[in-house]
């Protein structure tokens, strides 16, 4: 958070509540999606000086690529300014409404609270991360972090925890922006398919890391974090209400939901706790926070881009995947390739973005598919030395980013085993 926010900082978290708006309004019918995109560029543009590092980078060579594909995919063809502007509008307004949860999800302890000890604490909190991640998201690494490093730096051993607890929570949130990704990118996935079929493979995942871990020779000197499960209250009346709306507004894009439920219930919860007042933490984090998410917007913005691209390539020289079958381990084979990118520093984002607008049209199931790409931001974000999870670690708590593949590369394979059981789990039940 930007502790003294400039001007025009604050002006520009304003610009970005309100593309959060202005794509709600469009998912309902009642604008088209440019105006909300336009404003995320403007946004995005504005914040990109602070973008800084590898991601920048990143960052510059998708978007280099995504220009030189529109160029040659065009051939001299009008410019599609409005499908450039709408794409992800959709993906970027819900990492920003998702965002405000935080405010209401209660998962700070009790600073004189005493921090839980062994392996019963090693399981409440991988458990914990995991499912306040699903929510609060990034937030759940730096509350949990500062406090397990407050009287000594945070261990591998934790990182490690922190690092599997919290992406595993891809596999399934419907408030994880991966599940927008795949939403997206596999174009008629269902999100209870994605939801339901992702729970198992997390549950077991988190069952193999916590014996993994468990089994290491400092566990019982290890501290933990007091997590109270009571404060899940409020994300499973946010899931209830989003699954709800689905239901009796089908048309309307699930995104759209979260993003409008996520606000509204974070802005009644404030009201109610302690009346207005309490609005003044949500005005800070919209001057104070949402400018900080200046790399996020960035990516997607350039991933947007690089998408019309492909699809303007793929129009344009006719190129057909020869395809005969997409089941269980063509989507393993797609799987690996997502990992390896991932290893490489290729944000999982871009390589779901890239197969996705290969595979998508051709694919009979798009629930295998989109089940993929949630698999594959999993794996990708444990075994990449540069996912945003693990420079989050080394950035705040002395980390090394290039240490965690190394760290989770046991986990990594076994994850694969199971991903691989899922899909064909998945499989066998939509046969029976």
């Amino acid at each position: 958070m930007i502790e003294n926010p400039t001007g025009l900082q604050r002006l520009i978290g304003w610009m970005m509540l309100s593309a959060v708006l202005l794509s709600v309004a469009a998912g309902l019918g009642w604008l088209p999606g440019f105006y909300s995109g336009g404003l995320a560029w403007c946004c995005g543009l504005l914040l990109f000086g602070r973008v800084g590092g590898f991601l920048r980078l990143q960052v510059l060579c998708i978007f280099l690529i995504g220009c030189a594909a529109l160029w040659w995919g065009l051939d001299g063809r009008e410019l599609p300014w409005a499908k450039l502007l709408a794409t992800n509008q959709i993906l970027i307004a819900m990492l920003i409404a998702v965002s405000f949860l935080r405010l209401v999800t209660a998962l700070r302890a009790d600073p004189q609270e005493q921090l839980p000890m062994g392996r019963g604490a090693l399981w409440r909190t991988l458990l914990g991360v995991h499912l306040f991640g699903a929510v609060i998201n990034m937030s759940t690494l730096q509350i949990v972090g500062e406090r397990l490093s407050r009287r000594q730096p945070l261990t591998p051993q934790q990182g490690v925890l922190l690092s599997r607890g919290f992406a595993l929570a891809s596999l399934w949130s419907p408030f994880f922006v991966a599940m927008g990704v795949a939403l997206t990118h596999a174009d008629g996935a269902q999100l209870e398919t994605l939801s339901l079929a992702g729970l198992p493979a997390a549950a077991v995942a988190l069952l193999v890391a916590g014996i993994g871990l468990s089994r290491h020779p400092g566990v019982t000197s290890q501290a933990g974090y007091p997590i109270h499960f009571e404060a899940l209250w409020l994300p499973l009346l946010l899931a209830v209400l989003v699954f709800g709306a689905r239901g009796l507004w089908p048309d309307v894009p699930v995104l759209s939901w979260v993003s409008l439920l996520s606000l509204l219930l974070c802005l009644l919860v404030l009201v109610l706790r302690s009346g207005t007042q309490r609005l003044a933490s949500m005005r800070r984090h919209v001057e104070a926070q949402l400018p900080t998410m200046g790399g996020e917007l960035a990516l997607f913005l350039a991933a947007g881009v690089l998408t019309v691209g492909l699809a303007q390539v793929v129009e344009r020289s006719g190129f057909d995947w020869p395809l005969q079958q997409f089941g269980p381990w063509q989507a393993w084979g797609l799987l690996w390739m997502i990992l390896v990118a991932a290893v490489m520093g290729i944000h999982p984002l871009i390589s779901i973005a890239t197969s996705g607008g290969i595979l998508a049209p051709q694919v009979q199931d798009p629930n295998l598919l989109g089940m993929t790409f949630l698999m594959g931001w999993a794996v990708g974000i444990i075994a990449s030395p540069v996912s945003g999870t693990h420079l989050t670690l080394q950035a705040r708590f002395g980390l090394s980013a290039f240490g965690f593949p190394r760290w989770n590369l046991g986990f990594v394979l076994q994850l694969m085993l199971i991903c691989l059981l899922a899909l064909h789990g998945y499989a066998w039940f939509r046969a029976g």
